[in-house]
């Protein structure tokens, strides 16, 4: 990464606001900037790109933040067989792993979701800021009816 990134609205930040923006909220994850992911940026900002590619190219781009979101997801230790009858020494998600999407702005992400974890578990949610007060408030939430024991 060199001295500058950029987040989603293109604004440069410098190297010390990028490190102060991700200590005041510890658990955010950004996807590291390489060229791939320059590129795709570009190509999603290029006021001359078709419709078509716009969408192939987000999907893309999505893809390859759901893959590094699960990195973060909890894994065990796994011993298979493979079929030459070595033992191979891998990982498992660990069960209880699930979605939720953003209705209106995370929704365009469960298909990468979906492709990655065929059999995951999606939730929804719907937030909107208060006219007055700028404050976020849950409009709707329907989560998977264990949601309560899976783990955090």
């Amino acid at each position: 990464m060199g001295s500058t990134d950029e987040i989603n609205s293109g604004v440069p930040i410098t190297k010390s606001k990028y490190v102060s923006f991700t200590e005041d909220i510890p658990n955010l994850k950004i996807l590291p900037s390489n060229d791939q992911v320059r590129e795709l940026q570009t190509i999603l900002r290029d006021k001359n790109t078709s419709r078509s590619d716009f969408k192939f190219f987000a999907d893309r781009l999505i893809r390859l933040v759901i893959e590094e979101s699960l990195n973060q997801l909890p894994f065990s230790k796994m011993d298979i067989v493979t079929p030459t009858g070595a033992t191979y020494h891998g990982l498992k998600y660990e069960r209880g792993n699930c979605g939720v999407s953003v209705i209106r702005s995370g929704e365009a992400m469960e298909q990468g979701l979906r492709d990655c974890c065929r059999s995951i578990r999606i939730g929804k949610i719907l937030i909107e800021s208060d006219a007055d007060t700028h404050e976020a408030r849950i409009v709707y939430a329907r989560f998977p009816e264990d949601i309560a024991q899976r783990k955090q």
